[in-house]
């Protein structure tokens, strides 16, 4: 028996009236699952991760245009500065969705070096000759 397809959320549901949150949110769901796929992470834990990386990636596309334009600090309506709230969910929704990509694949491990360097060597040690050990 083959394995069962994860079903989608009702996005419809959860974005009422708004296509392009809709659309947007099919989309990523699509995407999270095959990377899932990809590297055999799937569960239900990553699945439930996954619906919640879709809906705050749906908000996070919604509210950068804005946030971005206007800018962290904003005029208040005393004609003061005031932090900007929308620059504020920005970066709460931009850390939320770091921590669930971490939290579904994983953090990113570096490659060690194919070969290591000789002790010593440097890259312009060829052009040295034979005063490679004498420096002055």
């Amino acid at each position: 028996m083959a394995a069962k397809k994860p079903q989608m959320p009702r996005y419809d549901a959860v974005f009422r009236g708004d296509e392009a949150r809709v659309s947007l949110a099919k989309l990523l769901w699509k995407e999270v699952i095959a990377a899932l796929e990809e590297v055999s992470a799937l569960s239900r834990v990553n699945l439930a991760r996954a619906d919640r990386y879709v809906r705050a990636k749906v908000e996070f596309e919604a509210l950068y245009p804005e946030a971005a334009e206007a800018g962290p600090v904003t005029r208040g309506p005393n004609g003061g500065e005031v932090f900007s709230f929308t620059w504020s969910a920005v970066e709460k929704l931009n850390d939320r969705m770091l921590k669930l990509e971490r939290a579904m694949f994983g953090e990113a491990q570096a490659r060690p070096p194919a070969e290591k360097p000789k002790k010593g060597s440097a890259p312009a040690d060829e052009f040295l000759g034979s005063y490679n050990g004498l420096r002055q």
